[in-house]
């Protein structure tokens, strides 16, 4: 009887490592073959504050060198999921801004662009939709990020119609393409037409652009004056 049991026991053991070894074997398969989710970030200092900065990303200090107005951090790659984000005056680690659940998509690309002051500082997370860009066109976006200013359009010099109208702090359009080549872009007041500054740049064909309104009409101390910016995403 304890041999027919001692066998019965031994062939239940057997049987019972076994399966488990097959799922652990189809268990780290599975594991194996999961191909992980990236998405890539950028990061712009579109502040009017004459200050420069140093940007964390989950408590990682992400720039080489201090950030001046108009400057950021190229698309850096990361595993898909959510992010936090915190500027510091530069050399400092105190937080002069934070933001938080920065979702970053597989596949996807987006640019975080610091705007605000000191005591009212913001941040804007914009989709860069780059898929489906016609490669024979250069592409352009625009942004007021100028806190006082009122609302703005974008046209190229001598153009009969706008790029894109009526934008108002942290509004943006989406990319417009438009031919490659030498361009003056001209920054305009909605509501009078008045041109308040330009814009130069040679465009390149397949390559995306965002022209940014910044500064301060009326600045303060140790703010920018109104001025306009052009950053090429890359």
């Amino acid at each position: 009887m304890n041999t027919i049991l001692t066998k019965i026991s031994f062939k239940i053991f057997y049987a019972l490592v076994a399966v488990a070894a097959i799922t652990l074997i189809s268990a780290c398969g599975k594991s194996d073959n999961q191909v992980p989710e990236y998405g890539s970030l950028s990061i712009y200092n579109a502040s009017p504050s004459s200050a420069t900065y140093d940007v964390y990303l989950n408590s990682s200090k992400v720039n080489s060198a201090a950030l001046p107005y108009a400057g950021g951090v190229k698309y850096i790659q990361l595993t898909a999921g959510s992010y936090e984000t915190k500027f510091t005056i530069a050399s400092e680690t105190a937080s002069v801004y934070t933001k938080t659940g920065i979702t970053v998509a597989n596949n996807a690309f987006s640019t975080l662009y610091l705007t605000g002051t000191t005591g009212n500082f913001d941040g804007l997370v914009l989709a860069d939709e780059f898929a489906g860009a016609a490669t024979d066109k250069a592409h352009v976006r625009f942004i007021n990020l100028s806190p006082d200013a009122n609302a703005l359009d974008l046209r190229i010099k001598d153009a009969t119609s706008n790029l894109t109208s009526n934008k108002a702090y942290k509004a943006y359009s989406g990319f417009t393409a438009v031919d490659a080549g030498a361009k003056v872009f001209e920054i305009k007041e909605t509501s009078s037409g008045t041109v308040k500054t330009t814009v130069e740049r040679t465009l390149v064909n397949g390559t995306f652009y965002t022209i940014i309104a910044g500064g301060k009409v009326t600045p303060g101390t140790n703010e920018r004056t109104f001025n306009g910016q052009i950053i090429q995403h890359q």
